[in-house]
């Protein structure tokens, strides 16, 4: 995202799994989160969630957008996506961070989705360790 854009709201048509009816969400970032950007939803009561971009946690992540998902975004082939993984900070013994479902998002529409790869060869909870 831009700086112009940083506290542009994002539109999830279709909400997040668990989430559907919070369909508008800002991305906050900053010294005080890096390498984390806070997913907050618009609105009193609004979800908010801790996520990181998944190539910090894994080099080379890699995950295919269909093209009924770039679609959905309004995306071209050559646009360049946001992509975020999700992290469960209560899992035990550290937070994890779902690689096989990462938002998507682009930056051009403010449109998001959640990718929800079945075939993917990542797991929904890998650890989150410290580089």
């Amino acid at each position: 995202m831009t700086q112009d854009s940083a506290h542009a709201v994002i539109e999830f048509p279709d909400g997040l799994p668990g989430f559907e009816t919070c369909r508008q969400y800002v991305l906050l970032s900053g010294p005080a989160v890096a390498p984390f950007t806070i997913v907050q939803g618009v609105g009193s009561g609004g979800p908010a969630f801790a996520a990181i971009d998944p190539a910090q946690v894994v080099d080379g992540y890699r995950a295919a957008l269909d093209d009924a998902d770039r679609a959905r975004l309004g995306a071209t082939d050559d646009e360049t996506l946001v992509w975020l993984a999700l992290i469960s900070p209560e899992q035990e013994p550290a937070p994890t961070v779902n690689l096989r479902a990462p938002l998507v998002i682009n930056p051009a529409t403010l449109r998001g989705i959640q990718l929800i790869a079945a075939d993917s060869p990542y797991p929904f909870a890998h650890p989150l360790r410290a580089a």
